[in-house]
């Protein structure tokens, strides 16, 4: 099926569209935890039996095991596959997922490794809901340099009572199947208790980040003369004349201001192969404002500082 989903980043409107043809419960609880979890996988289970989708349940007691499990499945998405992962285990801001039949714990760091993996077998597919405290702070690992590791990511910033989870999950779950519209589901039954990031929301306000802080004011000029030793040093001038600085400075010139090349040179990266949604505009657009903003959190800060004692 296709779920059709909308967000706004900053003003600027991104519509795309995602793969999913299944739903994958990955636990890890002690036995005394259970009660609620098999309510939701039964409810669950009825849902797929009654031909919305294809629903597996998948118990890993320890790090081996969930390893084990995602190579399998990313195995499984290079020959189709399109899961939503839904990871319904403990989790930690500081060491990641708990895996508590062992008490051992899967780093965010592993753990997107690994789902980066699978969601390049996916072609930047992957959807993964975390029933699971902390859960968000896997997005700490995004780097604009690496794949995603998922197209979206439902998740708690902080703790999340397993009450909630019970009363919504299912509502989800039927909502993102009747509406095909993920995001739509998100906001009708998960929203404030859980957030949600898509991968392209993240990319055009991280590349605005980046322009308006890497590329402009003195940082930017710093940058940009460091790259240009880099390229007198490569090219192996060590007293450069007018006329090689201006070249190394033209050659290197793309990389640092709101360009196509900037927006293109990351989102094959981090995109894998989507379309961005942004052009130079955009960009610019965001950046402006993102460099706004700062301004007023900065002149907001000095006036607080002035007034204390």
């Amino acid at each position: 099926m296709v779920d059709t989903i909308s967000r706004s980043a900053n003003g600027i409107s991104l519509t795309d569209t995602v793969l999913i043809s299944s739903v994958i419960w990955i636990r890890s609880l002690a036995g005394h935890e259970l009660n609620p979890s098999r309510r939701m996988v039964e409810d669950l289970t009825d849902m797929a039996t009654a031909g919305h989708f294809a629903f597996e349940e998948k118990v890993v007691r320890n790090r081996a095991e969930l390893v084990s499990l995602l190579d399998s499945i990313a195995s499984s998405a290079s020959k189709g596959l399109r899961p939503i992962l839904h990871f319904d285990c403990h989790g930690s801001a500081a060491e990641g997922l708990h895996l508590r039949p062992a008490n051992e714990f899967c780093s965010w760091e592993d753990l997107a490794a690994r789902l980066r993996i699978i969601n390049v077998a996916t072609q930047n597919n992957l959807c993964c809901v975390f029933a699971t405290c902390f859960g968000m702070w896997l997005a700490t690992q995004l780097r604009l340099s690496l794949p995603a590791p998922w197209y979206l990511t439902i998740a708690p910033k902080n703790e999340i009572s397993v009450g909630v989870l019970e009363e919504r999950t299912a509502k989800f779950y039927r909502e993102v199947f009747t509406s095909a519209n993920i995001t739509q589901a998100y906001e009708r039954v998960l929203k404030p208790d859980l957030d949600i990031l898509l991968c392209k929301k993240v990319f055009a306000e991280s590349l605005a980040r980046h322009v308006a802080v890497n590329c402009r004011g003195d940082s930017g000029r710093q940058r940009k003369e460091a790259a240009v030793a880099e390229v007198l040093k490569r090219n192996g001038i060590v007293s450069p004349t007018r006329a090689q600085l201006a070249q190394a400075r033209r050659e290197i010139r793309h990389k640092f201001q709101a360009s196509q090349w900037v927006i293109d040179h990351f989102a094959d990266l981090f995109l894998i192969g989507r379309d961005p949604g942004i052009d130079v505009a955009d960009l610019v657009r965001l950046a402006d404002n993102y460099a706004r903003r700062e301004q007023r959190r900065r002149e907001s800060a000095r006036k607080l500082s002035g007034k204390a004692p």
